[in-house]
Formats: structure tokens, sequence, C-alpha cells
């Protein structure tokens, strides 16, 4: 009606048939049900929007003018909607950017909403809650699947000027003794970088707790101690003041996975932003840990 301006037009424009009296009758009972009136009439056979006319229409075009679309891209699943993904730090800053980049080139139609975690939360995917989680995830229940989307390596981390590492070839057990900065208790990580400094005897004369890799660089940077971290790069990471120390032999690397609800239909949207996650090369697989945390008997650093 309001795009016709008048209800004999109207009723020749509608997409189905009606007659003009139908169309009368319908906007006399959405007026009658909104205790509003719709439309003013401004000449002899033409009627526009009242102000309340056309807030409401304002607010129901988009919805009505969008629908056949949506019900097409629905039927021929296309991929198109919104992405609910939870990561941790070190995921989101290393790991999401490039992806989210590859999804939005190839379905710009796809929003992602993206927020931070310390730890994976299982029980949300099962609630609907959120759709994908990108974190280090020691176990799945049953109803969950997987997919690696990226290797993390583990290094020795210690501030730049430290007498220690003069050494040619520095090693965990050179700092059995020095400061330790380790990740929060909230993190699971926490308990593997206890684990593996452990398994090299080294007990720390202090430790400090931070929130997040990035903090820790930053402290070490500082001189507060040393460190034992995960990083998405074989190189490790580049911080002023930092001296990066990668830790050979088996289970210093370990893979870092999404994980969704197993689903029984197909989720378009889903597939299409696995499909633009990164995968860790097959040779990078091989050797690595199992998703169960340990320590290796020779102290390697297991599932850091």
């Amino acid at each position: 009606m309001a795009k016709a301006e008048g209800y004999a037009r109207a009723a020749r424009e509608f997409p189905y048939p009606i007659t003009q009296p139908g169309v009368h009758a319908q906007v006399r009972k959405l007026e009658e049900e909104l205790g509003l009136r719709l439309f003013e009439q401004v000449s002899k056979d033409r009627l526009v929007p009242t102000r309340a006319g056309r807030r409401l229409l304002e607010f129901c075009a988009p919805f009505f003018e969008q629908l056949p679309h949506v019900v097409d891209e629905l039927a021929r699943g296309a991929a198109g909607g919104r992405i609910r993904i939870e990561a941790g730090g070190l995921e989101l800053q290393e790991v999401l950017p490039a992806w989210v980049r590859k999804l939005r080139g190839r379905h710009p139609a796809i929003d992602v909403e993206l927020r931070e975690i310390d730890s994976a939360d299982l029980g949300r995917l099962m609630r609907d809650q959120v759709d994908v989680i990108v974190d280090y995830q020691p176990s799945v229940p049953h109803g969950i699947s997987t997919q690696v989307v990226a290797m993390h390596h583990s290094f020795l981390v210690a501030p730049a000027g430290h007498p220690l590492l003069r050494r040619a070839r520095p090693r965990v057990e050179d700092f059995a003794r020095e400061p330790f900065v380790a990740l929060d208790a909230a993190f699971p990580q926490h308990a593997l970088q206890r684990a593996a400094l452990n398994s090299f005897g080294a007990l720390p004369a202090r430790i400090t707790t931070a929130p997040s890799i990035v903090s820790i660089l930053a402290f070490v940077a500082a001189g507060l101690g040393f460190s034992l971290i995960p990083w998405p790069t074989a190189s490790g990471p580049t911080q002023r003041g930092v001296r990066v120390v990668p830790l050979r032999g088996a289970g210093t690397r370990f893979p870092v996975v999404a994980s969704w609800r197993t689903r029984a239909e197909s989720d378009p949207v889903l597939d299409a932003v696995l499909a633009s996650a990164p995968r860790a090369k097959s040779g990078e697989l091989r050797g690595t840990c199992s998703l169960t945390p340990s320590v290796s008997p020779r102290g390697n650093m297991t599932q850091l």
C-alpha cells in the first residue's frame, strides 16, 4: 500500500490475487490491532503513510524485501549468516586473523563474531551458545568434532641479556633456580608448565603469574624471569628484550584444534568456516603428542 499509494493500485501490484476491498480490509484490520492510523488521504486517489505508518514500514520493509533472497540462499545451501567463534588469546592474535581474512574473501556474506576465552568450555558448544572453539583442548567428549588448525611449537624464553644465554646451547636445566613467569592457574596450560618444570628438575626461586602469553613475554623482557611457552610458528615470537630458544625433540609440538558440535544436518556456514581454516602440514603432525597431557621421560615439554 505504501509503495502503490492507493487500494486499487495495490491490488493490481500484489504478487497474489486480491481485490481492492480485500486490501482495504487487511489495512483496516492491522490499524485496529495496533490502534493507530497507518495511512492518510492526501488527494482523491492517493494515500500515503502517516508518521506511524512510515515507522512501521521502515521496520518491516527490510525483512520482506530480503526474505526471498534469504529463502533462495537456504534452498541452495549457500553460506551466509553469523558464525560465533571463541578462541584463546594466542589463537586470536596469531591464527584467526589470516583465517578470517580468507573466509571473508571466499564468503563475504558470513559475519564473524569473535570472543576471547581463558579455556575451552565445550559445554557451550552443546548448549548452542557458540559455534566453534579454537584453543588447546586436552580432551573432547562424545558429540564434539575437531579439526587441527595450527601447530604450536615450544620455546624457552629469557631476558635477552641474561648471562645463562651466553652458552652455545642454553638448556632449561640451566635456569633451574631462576624466577619463572607462568600462566595464571585458571589456564589449563599452567599445570603443563609446572609439569614441564618438574620434568627438568627446575625449582624456580619464585613464580610470577601472568594472564596471557603476550604478558609473559612483556614480563620476561622486563627481566622478571624466564618461561616456557607455546607459539604457532617454528621461529617463535619476536619481542624486544627477549631471547627465544626453540625446544627440540618428541613432545615439543602439539596441535591446536577447532571444535564444534557434531551435527546430523549439513551447516553451510560452518562448512565454509572449516574449509577456510589453516591446516598443519602432514610433516608437522608426525611425532606430535596426543590430546592427553604428559611430559616425556627426557624432560621435553609436552602439550604446552
